[in-house]
């Protein structure tokens, strides 16, 4: 799973790099693909973008740029029978601190996230290799104060069987739990296009072929 994380890792700093990115919005779902010219891992990794789970803030707002919660599909496939080597979440708070909200947005290390799908038993799964990432700080003229951008990262490790449970729930509810906080997000506040998301991965990168 290193160079899986290593190739999520990278996407997260790109995500972050330019200060402008989804001023105006959320940018579209897209799928990345790792370089594999100069592994020997024998593996392909494809890795969502811009999966965020709701537009719901930790803050009791909504989100209208790019920040909040999102939860990306990554799958490894063995190149010589298409076989999948690993399936995970990688998992990303985008937020920023100060700016008068003090950590008010921020989970802390990241620990587990949990599905509760409508159907059967909750889906418990817990992030590993978690990571704190601080960013730029910017100064707003206006109100006087100063912020910091921060992504709180982690992988989740699914099963194949229980991540089509999470992509075609009919009734969808998360919590994800921090070493801070915990936040929920309720049926009405998973975004719509989160599960399709999901599914439009799934049967593009993972199903099998």
């Amino acid at each position: 799973m290193k160079s899986v994380h290593s190739f999520a890792a990278c996407l997260l700093i790109a995500l972050a790099a330019p200060a402008s990115a989804g001023l105006f919005g959320l940018p579209k779902f897209k799928v990345e693909q790792s370089d594999d010219r100069f592994s020997t891992s024998g593996t392909t990794t494809f890795t969502g973008v811009w999966n965020r789970i709701s537009k719901k803030s930790l803050a009791g707002g909504v989100h209208i740029d790019s920040s909040g919660v999102f939860v990306e599909p990554v799958v490894s496939r063995q190149k010589s029978d298409g076989a999948i080597a690993a399936l995970s979440f990688f998992v990303h708070n985008e937020t920023s601190e100060g700016g008068g909200a003090g950590d008010v947005l921020s989970l802390g290390q990241l620990q587990r996230i949990t599905f509760v799908t409508g159907e059967g038993a909750p889906i418990p799964l817990e992030v590993v290799s978690g990571e704190r990432d601080v960013g730029t700080t910017s100064y707003n003229s206006v109100t006087r104060t100063a912020s910091t951008r921060v992504s709180e990262s982690g992988f989740a490790r699914v099963s194949p069987g229980d991540y089509q449970r999470i992509m075609n729930a009919p009734a969808l509810i998360a919590r994800i739990e921090g070493s801070r906080r915990s936040m929920t997000y309720e049926v009405k506040d998973v975004s719509k296009s989160f599960q399709v998301n999901l599914r439009s991965f799934w049967t593009a990168h993972a199903a099998s072929k």
